[in-house]
């Protein structure tokens, strides 16, 4: 992912249902019936992602959450949205 990410939002799938729990969270993907698990991290992104949040606005969350480096979260996030747009539990929402 590059510069375009930070012109749109993220919005969950309609294909795509979680379940957060203590240690994190289990999304199942409806169509295919993959499950997926993530830990806590994961888990805070993909509620940021249920408010449609910006890759730029979901980093500062997770650096601030987890007192890490700004570019580092954004690596991070940025890795993490891949593989859910990749398994198709997430789709990109243009700018409004």
């Amino acid at each position: 992912m590059t510069n375009e990410l930070n012109d749109c939002s993220f919005a969950v799938s309609p294909e795509a249902v979680a379940s957060i729990h203590d240690e994190g969270i289990v999304i199942l993907h409806l169509g295919n019936g993959h499950f997926f698990s993530c830990n806590g991290t994961g888990a805070h992104i993909w509620q940021a992602i249920e408010r449609h949040l910006s890759l730029e606005a979901i980093a500062a969350e997770i650096s601030s959450a987890f007192q890490i480096a700004l570019t580092t979260a954004r690596q991070h996030t940025v890795r993490f949205l891949d593989e859910l747009e990749l398994n198709a539990l997430i789709q990109r929402e243009a700018a409004s």
